[in-house]
């Protein structure tokens, strides 16, 4: 491969990086890390101004599940299993 890169530390006379280059290496990196944070950050704003809420399709039903809250549909989802439990009970003759 011509194109490819030699690596410095495969050289015999390599001695290493000097503290200058590690400094450098560390600082870009931090901005680096920084830079994607920053991005993260801005991206989860704005899906919490825009209403995002993960797993909610944006249909008829995902609206009316997104007016619920967590609990609420718990409990609507605890009553009717109940009822059905019943009902199939009841269908069985127990």
């Amino acid at each position: 491969m011509a194109n490819s890169k030699q690596l410095p530390h495969t050289t015999t006379e390599w001695t290493g990086y000097t503290l200058d280059e590690l400094r450098y290496v560390r600082a870009y990196t931090a901005a680096r890390m920084e830079l994607n944070r920053e991005r993260v950050i801005s991206r989860i704003d704005g899906m919490r101004k825009k209403g995002f809420k993960p797993g909610a399709p944006k249909g008829l039903i995902g609206k009316v599940v997104g007016a619920f809250g967590y609990l609420d549909i718990v409990l609507i989802a605890w009553r009717a299993g109940r009822k059905l439990f019943r009902v199939t009970r009841a269908i069985k003759g127990k």
